[in-house]
């Protein structure tokens, strides 16, 4: 694979960040799988409810705005949604690498897909030091 990966799955860290316009410089495709969509829907939602528990209408309609602009944002950014159709072998192994290597379940299921389809990944998250060996290529901004 000496030409590199052939495409980025984002991580779910790097949607929620101040980092999106280094996603702007990568020229090969972007992609987030159903884990990464639903890791940001649950973050947008928490942060929402921590506001409203805290009476910052305001702050909560703004994540609610997030929400509903989050397919806008993934197509300004050109990032394709990947459908990982993992079978149950994929997530037996997920499972391994959550027990073994003490990684996020998300994180586990991204490096099983990553792996299948020989792609890199984009993440601030240094636990996927510990995955290295599953992905074609990490990208830390």
């Amino acid at each position: 694979m000496a030409e590199g990966p052939e495409g980025y799955i984002v991580d779910t860290n790097v949607l929620v960040s101040r980092r999106l316009r280094v996603l702007e410089e990568i020229e090969k495709p972007l992609y987030v799988t159903e884990t990464v969509v639903l890791e940001y829907m649950n973050w947008v939602e928490r942060q929402r409810r921590l506001m409203l528990q805290r009476g910052e209408r305001e702050r909560a309609r703004g994540y609610e705005r997030l929400l509903t602009l989050f397919p806008r944002l993934l197509e300004s950014l050109g990032i394709a949604l990947l459908h990982a159709r993992l079978e149950a072998g994929d997530v037996e192994e997920a499972a391994r690498l959550v027990l073994e290597r003490s990684v996020d379940p998300g994180d586990a299921l991204l490096a099983v897909t990553a792996r299948k389809l020989r792609l890199g990944v984009v993440s601030g998250d240094r636990d996927w030091e510990r995955l290295r060996d599953y992905i074609a290529d990490l990208l830390i901004p």
